[in-house]
């Protein structure tokens, strides 16, 4: 199983209106992830953000500068953090 590196900044763009954000939270709650949710519907400074790294749906997950999930890809998430094996 592999080991999961608190230290990487997880950054979850979403919107208050997206029910797949809401699950994405509540999945990254019930994994243990620590993470900083960015609205891209109420902050201007979020948008921004989200456009400049993909801008085309919601949820985006960024893990540190390298690893991006797009949607809500449950699968994809777990196996980041070692819940599933590939």
């Amino acid at each position: 199983m592999a080991t999961v590196d608190h230290s990487i900044e997880a950054v979850l763009y979403g919107s208050d209106e997206s029910r797949e954000s809401t699950a994405m939270v509540e999945l990254l709650n019930e994994l243990g992830v620590a993470f900083e949710y960015r609205c891209v519907s109420h902050d201007p400074a979020a948008m921004r953000e989200w456009e400049q790294l993909d801008g085309e749906s919601v949820p985006l997950l960024r893990m540190g500068n390298n690893s991006i999930v797009r949607g809500l890809d449950q699968i994809k998430v777990q196996q980041m953090f070692g819940w599933v094996g590939c």
